[in-house]
């Protein structure tokens, strides 16, 4: 099909009853990368957020490895009526999401497929979801067409080596902004652990933090990671060397104020990250959260008195949840960007 074709198709899809055309809703470009495996979820990921993020959504099932070159192209509509719009009640108002499934040679140049599908003047965010790194723009053409990339470091078999690829490809120039979906599932955890700080009578503590605990599931590896990465460059801790060992790993800095441990402890499969908590000479700090339940409690103790105490809904961390998050900006994310540097340089300590 050329491109003309798939344009008549899409507008004959969003055609009323009618006979006129639904108005076509895509506020942003969404190319998606993954495997013919992955594909049903991440087709449903994507259709489940046309309503609140309409799109035109172009799902690249990707085959370089099988020999014979093979080329198919689907096409579908989300469509659904909205009211108080110009022309009357009941208009009909859809997103599109364009199927390309390429084997073989094909599947080595999906930026020569996927450009000329986008809309004009709309972003373009580009997802990895499988736990792939493209390469840079210099060499790589579909890092070249977005505007931002999502990642997921955590979809990876070896979060570690993602984490390194991941900095590693932030270090050109050319690279477009990065979110990554293990630091957009971290975001509620920092806002707790922060709001632990924020009485004024408290600030102080921060400077006296001596140990920290995290303990997470293999799920939660390269969140804690980024946790560990983040405390480091925000207190200002420079990283000294590390130990690795059967149940996690310890990592040690140097501070303002002295010598400080953060230990990373594996837990049973039950939720990503389970706790975390933060030790100074006299008081200790914790978030938790158990099993599938949708709060965290925070505590503020010392020793075994009881001087704060605090419930929060999380809400949902599913793909969809965090994707959304993600669509929402277009800037650099320098928080994240400076907690994987920190991070890196504790790796390699």
């Amino acid at each position: 099909m050329s491109v003309a074709q798939i344009e008549r198709e899409l507008a004959r899809l969003r055609m009323n009853e009618d006979g006129s055309l639904g108005a076509r809703a895509s506020v942003l470009n969404l190319i998606v990368v993954t495997s013919e495996e992955s594909a049903p979820e991440v087709a449903r990921v994507v259709s489940e957020l046309s309503g609140d993020y309409p799109s035109r959504a172009i799902l690249m099932i990707s085959d370089p490895d099988e020999g014979e070159a093979n080329l198919e192209i689907g096409l579908s509509a989300f469509c659904g009526v909205r009211h108080g719009m110009p022309g009357g009640a009941g208009n009909q108002v859809c997103a599109e999401q364009i199927t390309v499934h390429a084997e073989g040679t094909p599947a080595e140049h999906l930026e020569s497929l996927a450009g000329p599908l986008l809309i004009p003047d709309l972003p373009v965010f580009l997802w990895y979801p499988d736990g792939d790194v493209p390469g840079s723009p210099e060499c790589d053409g579909m890092a070249a067409l977005a505007d931002r990339l999502i990642l997921d470091s955590g979809a990876a078999g070896d979060c570690e080596a993602s984490l390194r690829v991941i900095a590693n490809l932030m270090e050109h120039d050319e690279v477009p902004a990065v979110g990554d979906l293990q630091w957009a599932a971290l975001s509620p955890w920092r806002s707790l652990v922060a709001d632990l700080f924020a009485p004024p009578e408290r600030a102080g503590e921060l400077t006296k933090i001596r140990r920290v605990e995290i303990l997470h599931d293999t799920a939660g590896e390269c969140q804690a990671l980024l946790l560990a990465g983040w405390l480091s460059g925000a207190l200002g801790w420079r990283p000294e060397p590390a130990d690795r060992a059967a149940e996690g790993r310890v990592f040690r800095f140097d501070g303002p104020s002295g010598k400080i441990t953060v230990e990373l402890y594996h837990d049973v499969p039950e939720t990503a990250l389970r706790r975390v908590r933060l030790y100074s000479e006299e008081l200790s700090f914790q978030v938790s959260r158990y099993g599938e339940h949708t709060d965290a409690r925070s505590t503020v103790m010392r020793g075994e008195e009881l001087l704060g105490e605090r419930t929060v809904h999380l809400g949902s961390s599913g793909v969809g949840v965090l994707l959304g998050e993600e669509l929402k900006f277009l800037k650099r994310d320098v928080t994240y960007e400076s907690a994987l540097e920190r991070l890196v340089e504790m790796l390699e300590s």
